[in-house]
This record gives structure tokens, C-alpha cells and sequence, in this order.
């Protein structure tokens, strides 16, 4: 919970300043154009349910946020970089009182499409999310290729900030060695999010 809490504040600080830069830049260009970039994070509800042997579980729900960075290639078309599933942002270690701590790593590309109309301030868009999930504990290792998908729209109320309302549903791989079958989770939320563009 530690580690989610310092995640949180970072990711706040980081748009804070983003917004600071942003309101003493000139707005040289509408957002969602070629040369653009966008730092956001998403708070959401989720439904986790864990897969073992092929077969999914009873789901579990939590509340969640991650950061995510993104730079328009050329108008509408985004590739980014984020952290997939919100609760284990990037890099987290779950240090339990007894037994082995677990390191769990997260990182997707997230192509994606907005489909801007000039002098609407609301943008529909879609996300690719193709990414690599790893958790160790002690000498035991499970990974695998995860992946999916977010849709929604990007609200601008004002220059240079952006929330956005999104579904997103991921199929998160943590295979143990040998499996023949997928282990991991089914990852389905619905969030909020605040970001910047400058």
C-alpha cells in the first residue's frame, strides 16, 4: 500500500509541474496534432479475476491509479508508454511480514487513435495495450506477454488539461514454468483520469 501511495504522489507532482510548464507556454498547437505529448494517469475501479489452469475465479474489486506518457506522431496517432494495470504501477515489491517478497514488473506500449474534430473539446479515442508482466519471489519467477485494450474520450475543459473516461480490459499472463495452460488474471475497470498536453 506504501508503494502505491508514493506512486501516487509522484504521478500528482509530475502533472503538477507539467501543468506549471504548461500555463507559461504559448499554445502553438491544438492537442491531439503531430508533436504533441501527453502525461496522464488514470484512477479507477476494477474487477480482477485470477485465472489458474484455464479456468477464471471469483472476481475481486479495488480502486487503482497509473501514470502513463505518450507522443503524437502525427495527428490522432499516439504511441505511448505505460504501466498497464494501475495497481502495480511500473515497478512494485510486495514485502509480506514472513515468507519471500515479491517484485512484480509492468511495461506497455499503447499505440492508439484520437479521433479529433477541430473545435470539439471532447476527443474519442482507442488504445492498443501490448505488454510484458513479471512477478519473482525468492528462486519461483512467472511471466508472460499480457495484453488488451482502453476506449473512451479525452474531456479538454481548459488549454493544456485533459480528463478522460475510459474502459479498459487486459488479459494479464504470469505463467509459472512448463504451463501449458495461461495463469494470470483477467484485468476489466472503468476510470477517470486527469492528465496535461504541451
Amino acid at each position: 500500500m506504501k508503494q502505491i501511495q508514493t506512486h501516487a504522489v509522484m504521478l500528482v507532482l509530475t502533472i503538477m509541474l507539467t501543468f506549471a510548464y504548461a500555463t507559461g507556454v504559448a499554445q502553438t498547437k491544438p492537442f491531439a496534432t503531430a508533436g504533441t505529448v501527453e502525461l496522464s494517469g488514470t484512477v479507477a475501479f476494477s474487477s480482477i479475476a485470477e485465472v489458474s489452469n484455464g479456468r477464471a475465479g471469483d472476481a475481486t474489486s479495488l480502486l487503482s491509479l497509473a501514470p502513463q506518457i505518450g507522443y503524437f506522431v502525427s495527428d490522432g496517432f499516439e504511441i505511448g508508454v505505460g504501466t498497464g494495470v494501475a495497481l502495480l504501477p511500473g515497478i512494485s515489491v510486495i514485502s509480506p511480514p514472513r515468507g519471500n517478497g515479491t517484485t512484480i514488473t509492468q511495461l506497455f506500449v499503447t499505440p492508439s487513435y484520437n479521433f479529433r474534430t477541430e473545435g470539439n473539446s471532447v476527443v474519442p479515442f482507442i488504445e492498443g495495450q501490448l505488454g510484458y508482466t513479471s512477478a519473482s519471489s525468492g528462486s519461483l519467477t512467472e511471466s508472460g506477454f499480457s495484453y488488451g485494450g482502453r476506449g473512451g474520450i479525452k474531456f479538454i475543459p481548459v488549454e493544456h488539461f485533459l480528463l478522460t473516461f475510459s474502459a479498459q480490459y487486459l488479459a494479464i499472463t504470469l505463467n509459472p514454468e512448463r504451463a501449458t495452460e495461461r495463469y494470470g488474471f483477467n484485468y476489466l475497470n472503468v476510470g477517470v483520469g486527469v492528465g496535461g498536453y504541451f
